[in-house]
Parts: structure tokens; sequence; C-alpha cells
């Protein structure tokens, strides 16, 4: 099958759902405020808000913690939801949604997911993780690992090619940086799909959409601190 890029409004949708959430008085509790967040975003009306209920939304998620956060918008199911990171191992770290849907990703690459269906098990993305961070195009190789209906494990082994395709200056929640937009485009037996990411000088992927697996399609992924 062929993935077809789609134009990314992840980020307005996302924010008009925080808006929702007004101001929170009590540190500590960001996830309570991505109650409701899931499943919401067919309601919203696609009006775009003002600058400054932008503003007020994001503001309200970060002084309600001070742990990092990200917001996560899956296309195909139209769920938008604030995600908390809750360990990090070295380069690896797993992020959690109020509903205790878990991410989990390689230095801002996503290497699995929990509690979706039909999860990408396991992934195996250091050579195109390092063309991402140190910014560069070429080729490299992934692997994914899902599950079929008896629970086998379906090895996909992808060819991939990364390219610079801008840069831009991004700002949203605490995040304040100059940015270069790479994309991957990983192709296998009977699949393609295409990746973006954002990445800072140093080397951070501070925002990206990534292809989860033919069920689940692409999440859009934009860290806020």
């Amino acid at each position: 099958m062929s993935i077809h890029k789609r134009p990314v409004t992840f980020i307005l949708i996302t924010l008009m759902a925080l808006t929702a959430c007004g101001n929170q008085p009590d540190r500590g509790k960001a996830l309570e405020i991505a109650k409701g967040l899931a499943n919401r975003t067919s309601r919203i009306s696609p009006t775009l808000p003002s600058a400054e209920e932008l503003t007020q939304g994001i503001t309200a998620a970060l002084e309600n913690t001070e742990k990092p956060l990200a917001l996560a918008h899956i296309e195909d199911r139209k769920n938008v939801t604030l995600l908390t990171e809750v360990s990090m191992n070295g380069p690896y770290s797993t992020w959690v949604s109020p509903d205790r849907r878990t991410l989990s990703e390689q230095q801002g690459m996503i290497i699995s997911s929990r509690g979706l269906g039909a999860d990408l098990m396991a992934a195996k993305v250091d050579p195109s993780l390092q063309l991402i961070r140190t910014k560069k195009s070429g080729t490299a190789d992934r692997t994914h690992v899902y599950l079929d209906g008896e629970n086998h494990e379906v090895v996909m082994r992808l060819s991939c090619k990364i390219k610079i395709s801008g840069t831009e200056t991004l700002s949203i929640g605490e995040i304040r940086s100059h940015v270069t937009e790479l994309s991957e485009l990983c192709t296998g037996e009977g699949v393609s799909f295409e990746n973006t990411y954002k990445v800072t000088p140093a080397g951070r992927i501070v925002q990206s959409r990534q292809w989860l697996g033919a069920k689940n399609g692409y999440v859009t992924i934009q860290k806020l601190r």
C-alpha cells in the first residue's frame, strides 16, 4: 500500500483543544488538564483561535507540572492528547497519555507503542536517527516489528532516503529554536511512507510526524519543553 503524506494541521487542532482547559490553580495536575482531549477533536470548531487563546492553552498545561510534556495527534483517529514523560534511560524515553497508552522514543524517534492496537512492538532506527540528529542527507535501513493475528512476529524491513527540506524558527510552549526540517522516505515490500522531523542545532527532535503502521497511520508529536 502507499501511505500518502497529508498536510499537518496538528498544532492548530491541538492548541484549540487546550484552550478549553483554562488555567488550573494546582501544580502537578497536567494529566487532569488532558482529560477529555482524546476523542474530542471532531467536536472542535475549525475556526482559528487567537494568538492569546493559543498561548493560554499551552501555558495552562506547562504551569501544572515540571515534567517534560508533549502533544500527540494520531491523524487517522482524530485523537489529540497530552503526553507526559514518565521514564528515561539513556537515549530511551517513554511517554504516557491520560488513558495509559504509551509511546517510546529513542532520542525523539518512535521505537514502540502500547495500547493503540496493532502496536509497533519494536523498531531498529539507529542508522536513520544518526542522519536525522546530525542533519545530514543519506540512505539508511530501518526495521519494524509487529504482531499478526496469532501473535507471531512480523518483521518489516525498510530502506529510507533522508534529505534536508528547509529551515525555520519554531516557537511553541517553552521551545524556542531555529530548526532544520528533514524528511525520511521509507519503502519496503508493499509499503511506503514519509516521516518528517524538525531538529534543533543541538540535534534534538522537537517536532515530528512519524508512521506507526498500517492500522494506526501517522502520529505527530510536538514537544512543549
